[in-house]
């Protein structure tokens, strides 16, 4: 009987236990891992299998794939005989000439641990969607940097020009002004390059010549410049990372972008890990991602859950009603979960799994149009029985007395110690 054995460093065929060919692997891990993808060919093993023109059994489901592709006579060992190979793995490594002996098998077989080890994560780094996840992390992190700077920003120049803090919202506006310097040398032509109407620029020019700030010093005002320019090149590296995550989403993961928009998808999609966890998750888990905190509290307290998380930005979910939120939340988190699953196989965009959203959300608008006597109610807050009873004089009565009992002992023996030893 031939059996084909797929070990770490080749493959070898066997007739009745004794070897009849063996075929080795020149680079171990790479060609282990093409065949266990079913992606290799083994054009010497298929050419040696189909001279011989007899029925094999085979010890990988993998390679029996590809065998079967060129219409090679074979099937799978059965559990018995899979137990014996794995048993009798190093020797059969060394029958085969793969190895000298048993210690050169454990020395080689540790060197193809390690190397098939980095062929993984070198894998899972190369994966697009941990690069989003990265991308989207850093859009988070520049916006908490730029608004920390851009507040600071604003309380250091408006000691020179306070009134300006009024006038301006925008802080890109706001930082090209203090980079043009003084308010004594802010010209009409200064705010109408920074992109304000006229009707501002006239009130700006009137208000800086006005204007009851302090003087600032040149070296101050270098400094005060210099983090000007620091928020406005956070703001242009903002716009790119964003352009660069809308694209990567809508490249790898068109249709949870279709569903939840690429900034909300990234930011649920870096909750998750992956898109292959998110596509693992059930609906409930991605309804409630971003909102942890709340989940846990209310399972320790006793209160109600929260109703969504990260998916409070969608905007079906943002723009309705309050009493309808949750229910919208679980229909995006349930079509999400399928977009992903869509993604993770690579079908392509599915516009079906919108369309059927959109009716979903419009099902649940005119179901619940108004809202319900348990909706209307205001949220109560829970409170534990122990600390009611303790507060109302249920278990601290019981302690106070106990602790006046413990009192009375105390006074009663010092009276007695006093007594015996002659005290009044």
């Amino acid at each position: 009987m031939y059996s084909v054995i797929l070990t770490e460093f080749g493959i070898s065929v066997f007739n009745d236990g004794k070897l009849d060919k063996a075929f080795a692997f020149s680079n171990p891990v790479k060609e282990y891992l093409s065949v266990k993808s079913k992606e290799s060919k083994l054009n010497e093993l298929v050419n040696y299998l189909a001279s011989t023109q007899r029925g094999f059994s085979v010890s990988d489901e993998s390679l029996l794939v590809i065998l079967k592709k060129y219409s090679i006579d074979c099937h799978i060992m059965d559990s018995d005989e899979l137990d014996t190979i794995q048993t009798t793995k190093p020797q059969i490594i060394v029958d085969s000439g793969f190895a000298s002996n048993l210690q050169d098998t454990l020395g080689k077989l540790r060197e193809f641990a390690l190397g098939l080890s980095s062929s993984k994560v070198t894998e899972i780094s190369q994966s697009p969607d941990l690069h989003i996840i990265q991308a989207i992390n850093s859009l988070d992190e520049i916006d908490k940097i730029a608004n920390g700077l851009s507040s600071r920003l604003r309380e250091w120049y408006g000691l020179h020009f306070p009134e300006l803090d009024n006038i301006i919202d925008s802080i890109n506006g706001y930082a090209q002004i203090v980079i043009a310097g003084k308010r004594e040398s802010l010209t009409k032509q200064v705010f109408e390059e920074a992109g304000f109407p006229e009707s501002k620029v006239e009130m700006l020019s009137l208000i800086s010549s006005k204007s009851r700030g302090g003087d600032i010093s040149d070296i101050n005002l270098i400094i005060v410049q210099s983090i000007a320019k620091q928020v406005l090149d956070f703001h242009e590296l903002r716009k790119k990372l964003e352009e660069h995550v809308e694209a990567e989403m809508q490249e790898i993961a068109p249709n949870v972008s279709a569903i939840l928009g690429t900034a909300v998808g990234a930011r649920i999609l870096g909750r998750a890990g992956s898109l292959k966890k998110m596509a693992s998750l059930p609906a409930s888990t991605i309804q409630v991602l971003g909102a942890e905190k709340a989940l846990f509290r209310s399972l320790k307290t006793g209160s109600q859950p929260p109703k969504h998380g990260l998916l409070f930005q969608h905007t079906m979910v943002h723009a309705a009603p309050r009493w309808q939120r949750g229910k919208i939340a679980r229909a995006v988190a349930a079509k999400a979960v399928i977009a992903a699953r869509v993604d993770v196989y690579g079908e392509g965009l599915n516009n079906t799994l919108l369309e059927k959203l959109n009716i979903r959300v419009d099902e649940i608008g005119k179901k619940y149009e108004n809202p319900t006597e348990k909706d209307s109610r205001p949220p109560q807050t829970f409170r534990r029985e122990g600390g009611d009873r303790r507060r109302e004089g249920g278990f601290g009565d019981r302690d106070s007395s106990r602790r006046e009992g413990g009192d009375r002992k105390e006074r009663n023996n010092s009276n007695k110690k006093r007594k015996k030893f002659g005290r009044r």
